[in-house]
């Protein structure tokens, strides 16, 4: 027992050196190691790059502390791991070192040879995700316990906000005359999903669906836009979504209702009509449709390749090239192609920063907004105006990500490729990406600014407001997250810290303010989701699934904060329990949310229990003598991400642009 309470006080250590814990320094020399991470005492020592084998028992024993929420499949580079810098190894977005044992005959002193990726102004990339797991694990080893084995689940990646689906059952024919409700029923939910769920997230064609709609429950013998299969499909996913919509339906209810049809939607999609067939638009609408029904559920891989397969499809039909690829198209074909297209990247930019994988880039021609703006009243009224800004500000998050990922491929590197961005300094080009969001948020026309949304009488049109200032806010804290991670990351390494110039240089001081603008736009983003919220309506101005997930992107960034008494100052500390409100707001909608405000609290508790004295486990205000810890790194050892693993392949999108 005393061997016991001894461990949890002390920080983690290893039991005894060991030759399969040893750097490749100190193996090479036949030197004692430590097996320290990221750096030996003696690389320390001797100021000396630190690197481990990818095959040593130290980095197993790693991997195997299961983190706190599973990582989406990714790639990793067979290399050894740099610890020369506090952000070196899977904190850096470069990747790692490609000296490693195979190469030992090419170098006499690997310890000497210059290495790009080790720089530690080189910046980092990590999904949501990763991130909310990687905080979690640093709140445990910081509270003196060994990271929990079991995971914490994350909205829109792994948490069954739907309730459990089964997609792997037998499922030997379907009738179609049984897949459909009786008509007063079908129609109730039909409305509901073009009155409260199509303006955020539009999809489908109203006039092409409403005349399908009819002719399949008329039975008249119309021909339908889609084959009937896939039409189908498309109508039982329209009335699954619809079903999750109702917050006023009990929640195990409404999860087998809505699971019943989304089941029947998957088995009238067969895989020879998706990969096989010639592609057709009502095929992309359908699996797009699919996407945002899995994204609310546990199945990362079926999000995941119906994302994949939407996209591909809606290349070989043209969707992304501006005239589409026939001068006999009607205008309403080429404008439905756009707005298919423009789904795509919508769904393509959600689906990868949520499960951490390479978005497909836009090649599509935007015409100048004022154009778009000026065309005609039925434009804005179709929605298409909402489309246009929001394919802006997509485009916006793609070269957010681009500029985070840009230094992971070192062949280009070293091929001497150009890169569309020098990272040198992340935080440079950061500046830039900051000033773009700031130009588009202050272009905006006078009803769609924030201050004005409040004014606009139409609730349809006020939801598909607030989602795209909720996207805005949401493409900052992906801009500034980078910038928190690295300002812990060195904060924590005692090298770091001994060459930290004094006083703070401009580079420093810009870390900081941008570190504090992450926390400072997830309150803004807490205070936008409560304005959404409408207690006394039937159902909310957006979707709950929404709410929950900035919910939860927004107390993940409270929770990082509260590492550093300078960041979870008394005003995020009314903002965390804003968010905890919040949520217990949504505890009848999903088990998942009642299990999300239990986790919360508990690191809560464990974060500032570790640091004042008798701390408020619900977000109380912390004494300004506190200090961040000395393991926040821990937040950031696994974030090392292969966003070259784009299960499709970028060929099409460069064959695409060019006309």
């Amino acid at each position: 027992m005393a061997d016991y309470q001894n461990t949890s006080v002390r920080p983690l250590r290893r039991e005894r050196l060991k030759v399969s814990t040893a750097c490749q320094a100190c193996r090479l020399r036949k030197a004692k190691c430590d097996g320290g991470r990221p750096a030996c005492i003696r690389c320390l020592r001797r100021g000396k790059a630190c690197t481990y084998s990818i095959n040593s028992n130290a980095v197993e024993r790693q991997t195997k502390r299961e983190p706190l929420v599973p990582k989406a499949p990714t790639i990793r580079s067979h290399s050894p791991v740099s610890a020369s810098s506090p952000n070196s190894g899977a904190c850096s977005l470069s990747t790692t070192s490609t000296s490693g044992p195979s190469s030992r005959s090419a170098q006499t002193d690997e310890d000497q040879e210059p290495d790009l990726d080790r720089d530690p102004t080189r910046a980092y990339y990590s999904t949501h995700g990763q991130f909310a797991g990687e905080v979690a694990a640093a709140i445990d080893v910081r509270a003196g316990l060994v990271p929990a084995t079991t995971s914490n689940l994350v909205p829109f990646v792994d948490a069954p906000l739907f309730g459990a689906l089964d997609l792997d059952f037998p499922y030997k024919g379907l009738n179609p005359a049984t897949a459909l409700p009786p008509r007063a029923h079908a129609d109730r939910l039909v409305c509901i999903y073009w009155q409260y769920i199509d303006p955020v997230e539009p999809v489908l064609s109203r006039e092409r669906f409403l005349h399908d709609y009819e002719a399949t429950f008329a039975r008249s013998g119309a021909l339908l836009h889609a084959e009937h299969d896939v039409w189908l499909s498309i109508l039982n996913v329209v009335f699954a979504l619809a079903v999750q919509r109702q917050e006023f339906i009990p929640a195990q209810q409404r999860d087998e209702e809505g699971n019943r049809y989304f089941q029947r939607a998957w088995a009238l999609l067969r895989p020879e009509a998706i990969l096989w067939q010639p592609g057709t638009i009502e095929l992309v609408q359908c699996l797009m449709l699919m996407n945002r029904y899995l994204h609310c559920t546990s199945n990362q891989l079926k999000t995941w390749m119906t994302a994949g397969l939407a996209i591909r499809i809606a290349q070989s039909i043209c969707c992304h090239l501006p005239d589409g690829s026939s001068a006999k198209q009607s205008s309403v074909d080429r404008q439905l192609k756009e707005q298919v297209w423009a789904s795509c990247v919508a769904l393509d930019r959600c689906v990868s920063w949520s499960l951490g994988r390479t978005s497909a880039p836009s090649l599509i021609s935007l015409p100048n907004r004022a154009d778009a703006m000026s065309t005609s009243a039925s434009y804005l009224q179709g929605g298409k105006h909402a489309g246009h800004l929001s394919r802006e500000l997509h485009e916006i998050g793609n070269q957010i990500q681009l500029a985070q990922t840009q230094t992971r491929n070192p062949l280009a590197a070293r091929l001497g490729l150009p890169r569309l961005y020098q990272l040198d300094d992340y935080h440079a080009v950061a500046v830039q990406l900051d000033a773009c969001i700031n130009k588009w948020e202050n272009d905006l026309p006078s009803d769609w600014k924030l201050k004005n949304l409040g004014k606009v009488v139409d609730r349809a049109s006020r939801a598909e407001r607030y989602v795209l200032h909720l996207r805005l806010l949401h493409s900052r804290i992906v801009l500034y997250r980078p910038m928190l991670a690295r300002l812990y990351s060195l904060k924590s390494h005692p090298a770091a810290n001994q060459a930290q110039p004094i006083p703070p240089s401009l580079s420093d001081r810009l870390l900081r303010e941008c570190a504090g603008l992450c926390v400072e736009t997830a309150q803004k983003l807490t205070s936008l989701i409560i304005e959404t919220l409408e207690p006394n309506e039937p159902m909310g101005l957006l979707p709950w699934w929404y709410r929950v997930y900035y919910l939860h992107i927004a107390g993940t960034n409270f929770l990082a904060a509260m590492f550093e008494a300078d960041l979870f100052t008394a005003s995020v500390s009314q903002s965390w329990r804003d968010v905890l409100s919040a949520l217990r707001a949504h505890e009848h909608l999903s088990i998942y949310v009642q299990q999300c405000i239990r986790t919360f609290e508990l690191l809560s508790t464990r974060i500032l229990g570790t640091q004042y004295p008798t701390p408020d486990a619900t977000g109380g205000m912390p004494p300004e003598e506190a200090t961040s810890g000395s393991l926040f790194d821990h937040i950031f050892q696994d974030l090392g991400f292969d966003c070259d693993s784009f299960l499709f392949g970028m060929e099409d999108f460069t064959e695409g642009g060019a006309r």
